[in-house]
C-alpha cells in the first residue's frame, strides 16, 4: 500500500496511520515504533518516517517527545462534538446488548435533558431512597406493567439490574455460600458473585431455561439458600420460561426454603408476557428490573422488590453500594413511565426487533438458531465444522464483533459451540444489521481457517 501510492509517501503513513486509529487496531496511549524501526519495516528512508510522525502529531493522530517516544494520542473532544458521535464505522458489532434507539428515544431525551435543565438545583441534592416517594411512585407503575403489584415502601430504586443483583446477594447469603443460577447465565450474575465470594452452580437447562428436576438433585447435592433465575430471554440462550414451569420452580423453593432472585430485565420486552415467579412466590422472591435494558442503554435506572422482612436489611446495603439511584436518571424515569414515554420506547422497541428477528430468520434460515420474536439477541448453534472460539476470532478478523460464550459459563462447563447475536442498537441502521447476519451466514458455510486480521 505504501509502496504502491501515488501521493507523498510521509501522508501515506500518515492516512495509514489514521486508518488504524479509527478501526482500533491502534489504541490511545499505544507506543509506536521508533522512526529507524518503522522506515526499515516499510523500506522507506528515516526522513520519509520523521517526516510522517510530526505531521501525524499536527493532525492530534500521536504525541510524544524526544527520548520518550512516540504514542498514539487520546481523543480530544471538540466543543462542537461529543465522544458519542465518535462510533465506529468500519466494526459491525453485534457482541453488545442494547435497546434499538430512534428518533422517539432521541427527542424524549433532549426534551427531558431540556426539562431539567429549568430546574437543575433537583440535580444537586441526594436524598435517601426513603424520601423519593413519587419516583418509588413510578417503580409501583412500572412493576404493574410486569405482573407485581406493591406498594411505594416496598419499591427500591438501583442503578440498574446489576445494582440490583449485588443488594440481594449481599443481604441474603454471606462468603462460601452456595447460589445456585442458569448453567450459562448474565455475567452481572457472575461479576457479583465473584466479588462476594460466593460459591456459584450452574443448573441444567432447556429451552424454557432451569430444568425443575436439575434443580432438586442439585439442591439434594449440595444444599444452597439462593436460587438466581432469568425466566424471560435467558442470556445468552434466549430461553422463556412458561406459566407451569415458573410455578414449579417456585414450588421447588418453597419446599426446600430458597430465596429466589428473579432477573427481569426482558421481561417488559413480552407482549402479553407471563406472570412473573414472584406472583407464584412473592414471600421468597427479589424481583429485579431495569430500564436500560429495554429502554435506553444509558439511562441506569432500575427498581427491585423483596419480600416485606427484607426491606429494611437491604436499604442497610446502600450505603456501602451506590448510596441510592442516580437522581437524574430517576427522574427522567419517572417522567417517561408517568406521561406514556416509556410504554411507547417498548412499543417501539418491540416493532424493531421483530423486523430483525424476522431478518435473521430469513438470512440464517437453514442454521439452528434459538431465538424469540421480541427478544434482543439470538443464540446461534454452530455447524459441526466450527468451535465457537475459532468462530469468534474468524468473524473479528472479518470486522465482526460475536459474543463468545466463555463469560456467560457457570464454573467449569464444557464451552458450549455456539455464539450469541445482538441485535440492537450497536447497528443502528438496517442496512447495515442486515449486511453483518449476511457475512455471519456467508461465515458460517465456510471452513474454519487461519486468522487473517483487517483491520
Amino acid at each position: 500500500m505504501i509502496e504502491n501510492a501515488t501521493r507523498p509517501r510521509y501522508k501515506a503513513i500518515v492516512e495509514a496511520l489514521e486508518r488504524a486509529i479509527r478501526s482500533k487496531q491502534l489504541y490511545p496511549g499505544q507506543q509506536l515504533p521508533t522512526q529507524r524501526a518503522l522506515a526499515r519495516a516499510l523500506r522507506v528512508s528515516v526522513q520519509t518516517v520523521s517526516k510522517a510522525y510530526v505531521e501525524a502529531q499536527r493532525r492530534g493522530l500521536t504525541t510524544g517527545a524526544v527520548g520518550r517516544g512516540t504514542f498514539v494520542q487520546y481523543a480530544r473532544i471538540n466543543q462542537s462534538e461529543s465522544l458519542a458521535h465518535n462510533r465506529g464505522t468500519n466494526i459491525l458489532d453485534f457482541a453488545n446488548l442494547a435497546p434499538v434507539v430512534s428518533d422517539l428515544h432521541l427527542s424524549a431525551l433532549k426534551q427531558a435533558l431540556i426539562n431539567l435543565a429549568k430546574d437543575p438545583a433537583c440535580l444537586l441534592e441526594r436524598p435517601s431512597a426513603q424520601e423519593l416517594a413519587l419516583h418509588r411512585q413510578s417503580g409501583v407503575a412500572w412493576l404493574e406493567r410486569n405482573g407485581i403489584d406493591v406498594l411505594a415502601e416496598e419499591v427500591i430504586i438501583t442503578n440498574g439490574a446489576a445494582h440490583g443483583v449485588w443488594m440481594t446477594m449481599a443481604s441474603t447469603v454471606g462468603i462460601g455460600d452456595v447460589v445456585a443460577t442458569e448453567a450459562l447465565t448474565a455475567p452481572s450474575i457472575i461479576i457479583n458473585a465473584s466479588r462476594l465470594k460466593l460459591r456459584l452452580r450452574g443448573i441444567e437447562l432447556d429451552e424454557e431455561g432451569i430444568i425443575p428436576e436439575a434443580l432438586e438433585e442439585a439442591h439434594r447435592r449440595e444444599p444452597f439458600k439462593l436460587l438466581c433465575i432469568t425466566p424471560c430471554y435467558n442470556n445468552p440462550t434466549v430461553s422463556l420460561m412458561k406459566e407451569p414451569r415458573r410455578a414449579k420452580i417456585a414450588d421447588i423453593a418453597r419446599r426446600y426454603g430458597m430465596l429466589i432472585l428473579e432477573h427481569d430485565v426482558f421481561g417488559p420486552l413480552i407482549p402479553r408476557r407471563p406472570k412473573p415467579i414472584w406472583h407464584f412466590a412473592p414471600e421468597r422472591t427479589f424481583y429485579v428490573s431495569s430500564l436500560s435494558s429495554t429502554l435506553m442503554s444509558s439511562l441506569r435506572a432500575g427498581y427491585m422488590v423483596g419480600p416485606a422482612t427484607t426491606i429494611s436489611r437491604i436499604l442497610s446495603h446502600l450505603p456501602v453500594t451506590e448510596s441510592m439511584g442516580n437522581t437524574w436518571a430517576a427522574e427522567v424515569a419517572a417522567r417517561w413511565i408517568f406521561d406514556g414515554t416509556a410504554d411507547l420506547m417498548i412499543d417501539r422497541q418491540r416493532k424493531k426487533l421483530e423486523m430483525r428477528n424476522n431478518m435473521v430468520a430469513k438470512i440464517l434460515n437453514h442454521s439452528d438458531v434459538s431465538s424469540h420474536l421480541h427478544a434482543m439477541h439470538i443464540w446461534l448453534h454452530l455447524p459441526e465444522q466450527w468451535r465457537s472460539r475459532h468462530f469468534v476470532e474468524q468473524a473479528r478478523s472479518r470486522g465482526l464483533l460475536v459474543a463468545s460464550p466463555e463469560s456467560f459459563i457457570v464454573g467449569r462447563a464444557a464451552e458450549p459451540h455456539a455464539v450469541r447475536i445482538a441485535l440492537g442498537d450497536t447497528n443502528r441502521e438496517d442496512h447495515q444489521f442486515a449486511q453483518g447476519i449476511q457475512l455471519i451466514s456467508t461465515l458460517l458455510h465456510e471452513p474454519p481457517g487461519p486468522i487473517r486480521a483487517v483491520y
